[in-house]
């Protein structure tokens, strides 16, 4: 029987959704900008039924740790210090996780801002055997550039720090470190809110390596969503995957 309760995962809130079996594998999964580990339920239900537990953290200035004008371009700077947080936190989660499922693979997932995440901790830390990134982006830094170009806004006073960030994190710089591993990009393919470009350029780039197994799915005349299709594809790239 699925269960599902909240947590404290060394200190910050969480959502954990066991299968109610011997788990296959446990996937992190990461929420998007202006959302909530609540928000994930569903998802974390669906990788659930088919035998994953799932443990879905509460990003910074999200959830049960504060709220923001998500919506206000002044807080577009924090839209990347959540995602630095995030990287500073991966960490705890995996001791976490290794405490509560030892000797159990461990894959990271998200979406949107989740997926931004996700890229970063596979390509930092090398606990994670697999990634699927939905509407996400590898490219932090061209990225960033497309999101100011697309919201019309210069570049914050934070600029400096965000630069310093993407040249310790970018996965675009950290390739290496997906040696041996494999990676799954999901996006849909009217997305108006992640432009899509940054990832295909992210993706060629990887696709360069004959040591990273990776997988592009794109969904035309979709947009910045989560689809049952898009689930069902990451449930089989688990499937194949984390074991």
């Amino acid at each position: 029987m699925i269960q599902e309760k909240e947590v404290g995962i060394k200190g910050i809130p969480g959502l954990v959704i066991t299968s109610g079996e011997k788990a296959k594998g446990v996937v992190l999964f990461y929420h998007g900008w202006s959302s909530q580990k609540e928000f994930q339920a569903v998802r974390g239900r669906i990788l659930a039924s088919y035998g994953y537990d799932v443990v879905i953290p509460d990003a910074v200035n999200h959830g049960c740790r504060g709220t923001l004008d998500y919506e206000s371009k002044i807080v577009y700077p924090d839209f990347w210090q959540t995602i630095f947080q995030n990287m500073t936190e991966v960490p705890l989660m995996l001791e976490y996780i290794q405490e509560n499922w030892p000797d159990t693979p461990i894959a990271v997932m998200g979406h949107s801002m989740g997926g931004f995440t996700a890229l970063g901790a596979m390509s930092l830390f090398k606990e994670f055997k697999t990634a699927v990134v939905m509407n996400g982006s590898g490219w932090w830094d061209e990225s960033e550039r497309r999101f100011r170009a697309s919201l019309h806004i210069e570049k914050p006073r934070a600029y400096r720090f965000i630069q310093m960030q993407f040249a310790a994190m970018d996965p675009y710089t950290h390739m290496d470190r997906l040696s041996g591993r494999s990676l799954l990009s999901l996006r849909g393919g009217a997305d108006d809110v992640v432009d899509g470009a940054a990832q295909e350029l992210y993706l060629e780039k990887l696709a360069q390596r004959d040591d990273v197994k990776t997988q592009s799915i794109v969904y035309d005349d979709l947009g910045h969503f989560v689809t049952t299709n898009m689930m069902g594809d990451a449930v089989n790239w688990l499937q194949a995957e984390l074991h």
